[in-house]
């Protein structure tokens, strides 16, 4: 397989696994009303804690302005509070509201429940397998 078709076949698999999650949490995103990138934000701020916009952005390969704009969408809704540092005041830090980590607290655990039987049929070597080979693909397409 040569490298174009191997990059078109990692490309179509990446979005087929994105469009099944998003499909899964599409009812209770509707329901809390954010987008499935909305909850992606939600999530790397939950794990990761308070970020700055520039942080998160690139946590998220975003561009710092649509970072922002979707943390202003979230800030709108009670999802995340944003605060401009003192000493610069471009620098914005976002964190979750705790309206925030209840909502991402009851996606996850809805995205956990939706998967947990597949997931626990899958051995931890073969997991670990997965994650190495996520991180040397994000290696080769990095540099």
């Amino acid at each position: 397989m040569n490298f174009i078709t191997y990059k078109n076949t990692i490309d179509k698999l990446n979005r087929k696994l994105e469009n099944s999650i998003m499909e899964t949490l599409r009812p209770l995103c509707y329901k809390h009303q954010i987008t499935y990138l909305q909850y992606q934000i939600l999530a790397v701020l939950f794990e990761e804690g308070s970020l700055n916009i520039g942080e998160l952005s690139e946590l998220m390969s975003m561009d710092t302005g649509n970072m922002s704009a979707q943390c202003k969408r979230l800030e709108k809704k009670g999802y995340t509070l944003r605060l401009r540092k003192k000493f610069d005041e471009r620098v914005v830090d976002v964190s979750l509201t705790k309206q925030g980590r209840l909502t991402i607290m009851e996606l996850n655990n809805f995205l956990e429940r939706s998967y947990k039987n597949k997931w626990e049929e899958i051995d931890t070597e073969q997991r670990e397998r997965l994650i190495s080979d996520f991180k040397i693909l994000n290696q080769i397409f990095s540099d």
